[in-house]
């Protein structure tokens, strides 16, 4: 696949002959149609197509959640190319076709803010969970301003639930995130990051563990 600047034909877009005309960012690109195989698909492939489906199947709900959390890190690639990737690399379990996520793998975001330490997750009232933290401002860049991201799943019910607006500052070094009422009686996974107050830089976020709820 090549790129090329607006020539004798100018820049296109789709199928022409056996070419086809594409931009992305601004970058425009021209590419041979693919050829289709009489193959069958060889194990190896049939393997990665079934990590690929269970990464994509389980980020595509918090996709605009791991796009911003990756954003710092995106170049020529979407955030959400990237945490497929890192899903695919180290978050599953099993051998095929029998595959899991390993939630304690899983991040949702990754970049150079400063992150959480001694996380801790409780749930004392009735769907409602709560995390803890030591403030770590000052250390490195972390700040006391830069406010919490915590990203709750239910596996049981296939729901995620995450703060990306009223989330508490890192020298609150705790808070709450409100849960739908069905999740009481539920294990649910919970993660954890610190975003700067403009979105701009995040940490990597931290498994902080399955944690019944009220």
């Amino acid at each position: 696949m090549g790129t090329y600047k607006k020539g004798i034909l100018g820049s296109f877009s789709g199928k022409v002959g056996t070419v086809v005309g594409s931009s992305w960012n601004g970058i425009e690109y021209m590419r041979s149609l693919p050829k289709k195989s009489s193959r069958a698909p060889s194990d190896l492939q049939m393997m990665q197509r079934a990590k690929f489906g269970l990464a994509n199947g389980f980020l595509h709900p918090i996709s605009s959640l791991v796009n911003l959390g990756y954003k710092s890190l995106a170049f020529k690639k979407t955030g959400y190319n990237l945490a497929t990737a890192d899903i695919i690399a180290d978050a599953i379990l099993g051998t095929y076709p029998d595959f899991e996520i390993d939630f304690s793998k899983v991040i949702f975001s990754k970049g150079g803010l400063m992150g959480a330490w001694s996380v801790l997750g409780s749930s004392a009232n009735p769907a409602e969970i709560r995390l803890s933290w030591t403030d770590n401002s000052g250390s490195g860049n972390a700040k006391p301003t830069d406010k919490a991201v915590i990203l709750v799943y239910n596996p049981d019910k296939s729901q995620f639930v995450y703060n990306l607006v009223n989330g508490a500052e890192r020298n609150a070094e705790t808070d709450i995130l409100s849960l739908p009422a069905e999740f009481s009686g539920d294990i649910v996974q919970a993660w954890i990051a610190f975003m700067t107050p403009d979105k701009k830089s995040f940490s990597t976020s931290i498994h902080a563990g399955q944690i019944l709820i009220s």
